[in-house]
């Protein structure tokens, strides 16, 4: 699938939504998490716009947490934002929450209509230029406004291939992506797709795990892949921010009283194979989720797995 600026995009709506229920997945403990701080740090807003929504996890535990008026989520992707509103329907918040599908860089709402902006799961980096988001942002927020942003704080060196492997593509063809980290902290994705002749692409094919999975982590020589080549595509550009650079982009963008919050101690355990802290943490997620939570104000932003961001507009914007 691709969005309308030609980005390759690696889920489908139904197959993310799945994905991020599955307790196997980093995704659903960092979520559960990021849920119970975001709900803190918005009480009392009213009119909340949740940039990059995807199947509308956030947006819809605010509208059933918060006591808001309105809640709108947007993503780009329009599988996501389907599902969402099936999500909503089925949830019966569907009276409380809309779901559009939009780009965040060019939100396309009059100034000064919402009172918070919520960003989860590193929509974020996906808006390149984000100084160009950071003012659509301040544009739409009134005076006295907030926006709160989550995104993975991202520690590759420059230079590092962080993933190579066979993926099957939205429209079933099997391709070999490469995952590099630049220079300027940018990431970005190449896949390059196979003669679904070739004997490469037969052999993974036939593989048990990719058969299952879809996905398939196995280094294999770059010029043996490019030799079975039919075509090559490139995933979004994405860019990962550093604390002190999320907090100039906020600064520069006009924004006030900014925070940032570091998050993930106990994730870090999940992340690093600990079996017993795994096992204990998939019958108690809810108590997981609650310790993260308290943990947030001792963690170094600097050092953590995740950064949340909090800023204000200012009142005499």
């Amino acid at each position: 699938m691709r969005n309308k600026a030609g980005f390759c995009l690696g889920y489908s709506g139904p197959e993310w939504d799945k994905k991020i229920q599955d307790k196997d997945n980093p995704n659903f403990w960092k979520y559960g998490v990021a849920n119970l701080v975001f709900s803190d740090l918005i009480k009392e807003r009213k009119r909340l716009l949740d940039v990059g929504c995807g199947t509308g996890g956030l947006t819809l535990f605010l509208a059933e947490q918060q006591q808001s008026d309105y809640i709108l989520g947007v993503d780009p992707v329009r599988s996501m934002i389907e599902v969402a509103r099936q999500n909503a329907l089925q949830m019966s918040l569907n009276h409380k929450v809309d779901f559009v599908v939009c780009d965040g860089r060019r939100l396309p709402f009059r100034r000064s209509c919402f009172d918070a902006l919520v960003s989860r799961g590193d929509a974020f980096v996906f808006l390149v230029p984000q100084k160009k988001a950071v003012r659509v942002f301040k544009r739409v927020l009134e005076k006295g406004g907030m926006v709160v942003i989550e995104i993975d704080n991202v520690r590759w060196k420059p230079g590092k291939i962080v993933s190579c492997g066979f993926e099957k593509m939205m429209d079933g063809a099997i391709a070999y992506s490469v995952e590099r980290f630049d220079v300027r902290r940018n990431h970005v994705k190449v896949y390059y797709v196979l003669n679904p002749q070739s004997t490469i692409a037969k052999k993974i094919s036939a593989d048990d795990e990719f058969f299952r999975t879809g996905r398939l982590k196995r280094e294999s020589a770059l010029e043996e892949i490019t030799e079975a080549t039919v075509e090559t595509r490139h995933g979004a550009v994405t860019h990962w921010p550093t604390v002190e650079e999320m907090r100039m982009l906020f600064r520069r963008g006009g924004f006030t009283s900014i925070e940032i919050f570091g998050d993930g101690l106990l994730m870090g355990l999940l992340q690093q194979g600990y079996n017993k802290v795994t096992k204990a943490m998939k019958r108690q997620p809810e108590l997981f989720f609650e310790m993260e939570r308290r943990l947030v104000p001792f963690i170094d932003p600097r050092k953590a797995h995740t950064i949340i961001l909090k800023a204000m507009v200012p009142s005499f914007h």
